[in-house]
């Protein structure tokens, strides 16, 4: 089953393939993202272009590094004229102009989207739009990956407190059986055992459970909804 990290790396592919159709033959995009030891290139249109990132990150040099000390928009309309990456210049000779759109999601800085051309001179306004477009679709798609990641984790957790609680109702009644006492006494039992052995509540109820019962306690099954998927009318 494919992580939330590989559907959104998919879904990175997909968005850079789609932009790379409506661009001219010279060019070439790539999505770099942030990480703890530097950049690391998700997605590309071709092989050249993420070898241009990774030889930024390696000289500590270039537009996409700009992009991401300065969270804003980076471009050249001619490598060669340009002074600002002396290095990078020197080891792209094919690359003349360069366009960097920082990503950006809910105010954290994920990475850069960037266009390598092959052809010097102002960019078209048709490409711009495409380019922001592109970077403000990956956003969203990152905002839906880490939603989805979000409500696995809840959803997990709430499984796992309703687990929970079906083993402590369980020791609740042969604790309430037991001592012949109320629901709410024998949870203040439980509770008090809890404390002073310092084990959490769940262990000292499964352990009871154990005891009596001879065997671990039962496990509430709590499966996922069928997927249906819907059929058209014809």
């Amino acid at each position: 089953m494919p992580t939330d990290i590989e559907e959104f790396e998919r879904a990175l592919a997909e968005c850079v393939t789609i932009a790379g159709r409506t661009m001219p033959g010279s060019t070439m995009i790539s999505v770099a993202l942030c990480t703890d030891d530097g950049i690391r290139t998700a997605a590309r249109s071709h092989a050249r272009a993420e070898l241009l990132d990774g030889l930024q990150s390696a000289i500590k040099q270039g537009p996409v590094l700009d992009a991401i000390d300065t969270g804003q928009r980076v471009t050249t309309g001619d490598l060669a004229a340009d002074s600002r990456w002396p290095r990078f210049t020197d080891e792209s000779a094919q690359v003349r102009g360069v366009y960097c759109e920082p990503l950006e999601s809910e105010g954290t800085l994920l990475g850069v989207l960037t266009l390598y051309s092959g052809r010097a001179g102002p960019f078209a306004d048709e490409t711009l739009i495409v380019m922001s477009l592109t970077a403000a679709h990956i956003g969203v798609l990152f905002r839906t990956s880490l939603d989805a990641a979000r409500m696995r984790e809840v959803a997990a957790q709430l499984k796992e407190a309703l687990t929970t609680r079906a083993i402590i109702d369980q020791a609740l009644g042969i604790v309430m059986a037991q001592r012949r006492c109320t629901a709410q006494r024998a949870f203040e039992i439980l509770r008090h055992v809890s404390q002073d052995k310092n084990v959490k509540l769940h262990q000292i109820a499964a352990s009871i459970v154990e005891k009596v019962s001879g065997e671990p306690p039962q496990r509430s099954r709590f499966e996922e909804p069928p997927q249906y998927i819907a059929r058209r009318r014809t």
